[in-house]
């Protein structure tokens, strides 16, 4: 029997794992990169690029994995080389410079950070070879300007490997790369500062600080991503009222009241009135408070209506104390009796605690007279 036999009448030869390839492959990576110039004095908005390699036709069968490892652990490879950067969203602006080797969490990444810098400076690109793997941008106009970013091993994660020329095209007005997403991204800001804005303040908007010129259709959308992104969707909101009530139930937060509509059992329920008033307001204000009480209600302005009864107090620094609030289809003595008989409830009937109600509408009135 052989030294190397294992005992079953078998020889079996250990797998040699040839590194020296590997290694001159990486040598030959570290060497190139060793080779890019970093200049100071470029434009604002250039990129750094390889002067070496120059404008060149890139294979269509090019392999990304040629740069990958083959080696299944760290031992006998040195470890020490280059040391990758990694954009930050913060850090996008136009004065931002690409440079080889830099790494993204995903292509998506990838391309959002490429097609802002390109709107930014007032350039255009468009992504010629777009797969799972690598994606690769070329100018529009045919400047020369090439840039690529593929996936490094079997890691998440994608870096840029090839970075040739500058853009030497003119700006772009009517610029495609500022797409509805990115007009969204610029509205959330405004929105938070500024205000709600109709199409045509956006498209003023964009021109003036971008020098970039959109459609009234993209505008539009990305009004409606912006406002779906700061108000969220009613309709996800309303199907997750039982949730909300049930944990604000759970942890004994106060008087919570759900009246549901349907007409026919085959119907779907139908959201009828939601009452709340939280403890901690009640208990502040039966203990430290004006016996006033004002009544008022207001427009909801969103997709699905509706109508807010609130109900406020005044704190002994002579200000306004919220106490409960109702949110109802619309505004009648219906939903007003069953929010006053609800608060009530709450706060103690008229009789033993003569509260003084302030409200602008008669009707009040002759329900409180009826509760009292």
């Amino acid at each position: 029997m052989a030294d190397d036999d294992d005992g079953f009448g078998m020889d079996i030869d250990p797998p040699v794992r040839k590194f020296g390839p590997i290694l001159d492959r990486w040598k030959a990576f570290k060497r190139n990169l060793s080779r890019v110039k970093r200049k100071r004095d470029i434009g604002e908005g250039e990129f750094v690029t390889n002067e070496e390699v120059g404008v060149h036709d890139i294979n269509e069968d090019y392999d990304t994995n040629e740069l990958d490892f083959d080696v299944d652990s760290d031992e006998g490879v040195d470890t020490v080389g280059p040391k990758f950067c990694k954009i930050r969203p913060e850090d996008m602006n136009k004065d931002f410079k690409f440079k080889l080797g830099m790494e993204f969490g995903s292509l998506k990444d990838f391309k959002q950070a490429l097609m802002e810098h390109s709107v930014l400076n007032g350039k255009e690109v468009k992504f010629v070879k777009n797969d799972q793997k690598r994606v690769r941008a070329i100018c529009k106009k045919k400047c020369g300007f090439v840039m690529m970013a593929s996936r490094v091993g079997g890691r998440e994660t994608y870096r840029v490997k090839t970075l040739i020329g500058r853009h030497k095209c003119g700006r772009v007005f009517g610029n495609k790369n500022a797409n509805k997403d990115w007009i969204a991204q610029v509205l959330i800001d405004r929105f938070m500062n500024v205000g709600i804005m109709t199409v045509a303040q956006i498209i003023d908007e964009v021109k003036k600080t971008y020098s970039v010129g959109i459609t009234p259709w993209r505008a539009g959308k990305a009004k409606q991503i912006a406002m779906d992104c700061l108000v969220g969707d009613g309709q996800r909101q309303y199907g997750r009222l039982y949730d909300y009530v049930a944990e604000l139930l759970r942890v004994k937060a106060g008087t919570f009241k759900i009246k549901i509509n349907q007409p026919q059992p085959t119907l779907p329920p139908r959201f009828g009135c939601f009452y709340m008033c939280l403890d901690g307001c009640k208990q502040g204000f039966l203990a430290g408070c004006r016996p006033f009480i004002g009544v008022d209600g207001c427009h909801l302005k969103t997709a699905y209506g509706g109508q807010l009864l609130v109900a406020v107090g005044r704190d002994p620094n002579d200000q306004y104390y919220p106490l409960a609030f109702a949110v109802v289809e619309n505004e009648c003595k219906e939903t007003w009796r069953w929010f006053l008989t609800l608060l009530l409830e709450d706060i103690g009937d008229i009789g033993n605690h003569r509260w003084v109600f302030i409200s602008d509408q008669q009707k009040v009135s002759i329900i409180l007279e009826t509760l009292i």
